[in-house]
């Protein structure tokens, strides 16, 4: 975790966003006390695959149900 005050947000706000993108934390001070925390946002992944291994597929997926449709009649 990394120290800052609201001055250095403000007026070194490069040095600051370079510690967010390698994953610190930063706690600023104001006036010598803790005022606020500013943490890295999450990495965000892609959509495809997000939901793997939540649903069961059946092993018989592809044989009749045995259901009669009404509009088969």
């Amino acid at each position: 975790m990394k120290i800052a005050t609201v001055r250095d947000l403000r007026n070194d706000f490069a040095r600051l966003s370079g510690w967010l993108e390698k994953g610190e934390t930063i706690q600023l001070l104001k006036r010598g006390k803790p005022f606020a925390w500013i943490v890295p946002a999450t990495k965000q992944g892609g959509f495809l695959g997000c939901m793997a291994g939540t649903a069961k597929v059946p092993s018989d997926i592809d044989e009749p149900t045995g259901v009669e449709w009404e509009v088969l009649k």
